[in-house]
């Protein structure tokens, strides 16, 4: 089914801002975000994003959400710590010092958690690796890599972000 003009505007008038509030939520990024939902509406107008008769609005909320996880996914760890663990907002904060910060974390961590903790943080946050994946790299099972991925990020928020326990 391809989206007529009038279709699409409606869609847009009606969806545009909660999803464009999904991505600013998950993404923390302004830019990012806007880029997610048009490239969306870009997708639906050009006949590549195809949408179900039944709940339009639905299926542009979790496609928005997917899109934004594949973004964080194909970030590196330094964009993902700069951007979950920042100690203050954006306008508070230059992004040299933000940077300076990220920078800081991953030299803490790489010094502090144990050799295979940070090759367990390094294979999901760096390679993007699921789960399933590390475990079976290191032939351990997927509760111990969940294990050692919760004490990595205990131990950053305590340390960087002590109000948020």
């Amino acid at each position: 089914m391809n989206v007529e003009e009038r279709e699409l505007e409606q869609l847009y008038n009606g969806c545009y801002l909660r999803m464009l509030t999904v991505a600013r939520l998950m993404l923390k990024d302004d830019d990012e975000a806007r880029d997610v939902v048009s490239d969306m509406f870009a997708k639906i107008a050009d006949g590549s994003l195809v949408l179900p008769k039944e709940n339009p609005e639905g299926y542009l909320m979790v496609t928005v959400r997917h899109q934004c996880i594949d973004r964080i996914r194909r970030m590196t760890l330094h964009e993902r710590i700069e951007r979950r663990l920042s100690l203050s907002e954006p306008s508070q904060t230059s992004m040299a010092n933000e940077r300076e910060m990220a920078a800081e974390m991953i030299d803490y961590a790489e010094r502090t958690f144990s050799k295979q903790t940070w090759y367990v943080f390094q294979l999901r946050f760096d390679e993007g690796l699921k789960y399933r994946e590390i475990a079976e790299r290191l032939g351990i099972s997927e509760v111990v890599v969940y294990k050692h991925l919760a004490g990595a990020l205990k131990k950053l928020k305590e340390k960087y972000n002590p109000t948020r326990r």
